[in-house]
């Protein structure tokens, strides 16, 4: 008998943004394999037609934001979610699986059983990024304190390798769809995400600058640091692109030689570097970015040096790394995740 599963995760959902992508990911991954599993999520989100599997909280209160991070529309969201949360699991009993810290608080605070942390990041390093230096090291105690709150469950899955040996849990490989392949490399340098202060994107500007290579920002954050940021490093040429759907990150990939991917703090895996390499386009990385896999198609690069990001960005313009699509399809299939979730859930 196939187990039946109740996944939760407090955001919106979907929104073009890592967490949101790799969650969908897992969900359609199981459903693939004919597991019987449900999501709950926020009210808010950008799909017209649900698939069957998505429950979502009553839209109240109104919260209409699709920044990471805390904030108060978030803790009142939160609030219903153990509410809902605690009718949902008395209905039918299904194993929880948490997404994140805020789902792993929650479904503790609702006092469901058995319950999984699947931790997508590390507050303990990520909170202090979402304030001023001088209230960092609070938030990085509160969110050590977090962590420590989410990992005391049933049982723990992470996904990265260094995350899950950081929480003491399990490496669950990230499920990632197969992509069309990108053609023929364009002459930009990509950078596709959010700019929230753990992603490091400074690093990618100050590195375009260093290397005179034209930069593609693609992204659906409000793009007015970016701007200032590449007056500064005396960026040259710098354009924005929208990161809403999947035709326009296949549009973004298409356009360019490389994919950078930095990352300020040690947390979980960057969807951007999958996504890049499921399109076999090279990809430039931190050591920091990897969080702890070998992945083909990626020359790897020191931790917050944009001079050493310009070279690696200048040594893929000449030598083109190769083997990243074959890499996501043997590493990052729905077979192996469903396989190591499993494996948690008995």
């Amino acid at each position: 008998m196939r187990m039946k599963t109740l996944h939760v995760a407090c955001m919106p959902y979907p929104t073009p943004q890592g967490t949101q992508a790799l969650v969908g990911a897992m969900m359609r991954a199981l459903h693939a394999r004919g597991r019987d599993a449900e999501l709950l999520v926020y009210a808010d989100g950008q799909s017209d037609a649900d698939p069957h599997w998505v429950r979502r909280l009553g839209d109240w209160p109104e919260v209409r934001s699709e920044r990471s991070g805390p904030s108060l529309g978030k803790v009142a969201l939160d609030l219903r979610m153990i509410a809902e949360l605690r009718l949902r699991w008395q209905r039918d009993r299904r194993p929880v699986i948490a997404h994140n810290v805020e789902a792993a608080v929650v479904a503790r605070a609702a006092g469901v059983r058995p319950l999984i942390y699947v931790a997508h990041t590390r507050f303990d390093t990520e909170l202090e990024t979402y304030a001023s230096d001088r209230i960092a090291a609070p938030l990085r105690r509160v969110g050590g304190v977090l962590d420590r709150i989410a990992a005391g469950v049933d049982a723990v899955g992470a996904v990265s390798p260094n995350l899950a040996a950081h929480l003491g849990g399990t490496y669950l490989p990230s499920p990632w769809p197969e992509r069309p392949a990108a053609g023929e490399l364009g002459r930009w340098v990509l950078y596709g995400g959010n700019l929230d202060g753990y992603q490091g994107w400074e690093h990618v500007v100050d590195a375009c600058a260093l290397a005179r290579l034209p930069l593609l920002v693609a992204t659906e954050s409000d793009p007015a640091p970016v701007y200032e940021h590449a007056r500064r490093a005396g960026l040259e040429e710098l354009e924005l692109a929208p990161l809403r759907t999947d035709a326009d990150r296949e549009r973004a990939h298409a356009r360019c030689f490389a994919v950078a991917v930095p990352r300020r703090s040690p947390g979980g895996l960057p969807m951007k570097m999958l996504d890049a390499l499921a399109r076999d386009r090279p990809v430039v990385a931190m050591e920091r970015a990897l969080a702890g896999l070998d992945p083909d198609g990626v020359v790897t690069v020191a931790n917050d040096d944009p001079r050493a990001f310009a070279e690696g960005l200048e040594l893929v313009r000449r030598v083109r790394p190769r083997g990243g699509r074959a890499w996501v399809r043997r590493e990052c299939n729905g077979a192996t995740f469903t396989a190591a979730l499993e494996s948690l859930l008995r």
